[in-house]
């Protein structure tokens, strides 16, 4: 019987967080919140906002996070280098994660990406 009070009491305390995609909002606060912001909002031209991007929901998005990006914009006669660094070292369920807590948070019309999807992403980013 005292298991049982155990096990009833667990699952209430893990029913009572509804937040979906609390791996993914962890990882993004460990490893993109430091320049995208935790809202999304970014550092104004130095790093693009997230919670306006147009990457929301694309496939690009898992090449982006894993392999970084490097963009040369021209703006006031002068060429600034944007980049990104890769985050080579996160699995394909971490990318995943990270990729559906953004779309989740950000994104209306938010459609869940598997890992299967990320993984078939990965195969097809340079």
């Amino acid at each position: 019987m005292k298991y049982i009070f155990l096990i009833i009491f667990a699952l209430s305390i893990v029913s009572c967080n509804n937040t979906p995609y609390v791996q993914g909002k962890r990882l993004f606060a460990a490893n993109c919140a430091n320049c995208h912001m935790e809202d999304g909002s970014g550092l104004g031209e130095l790093i693009p906002p997230l919670n306006k991007s147009t990457l929301l929901g694309q496939a690009s998005m898992v090449c982006i996070v894993k392999n970084g990006i490097k963009d040369t914009l021209f703006k006031d006669s002068t060429y600034l280098l944007k980049e990104m660094p890769s985050f080579s070292h996160l699995s394909a369920t971490e990318v995943t994660n990270i990729i559906n807590f953004i779309n989740y948070k950000w994104q209306p019309s938010f459609k869940e990406i598997t890992i299967l999807d990320v993984e078939q992403a990965l195969k097809t980013c340079q």
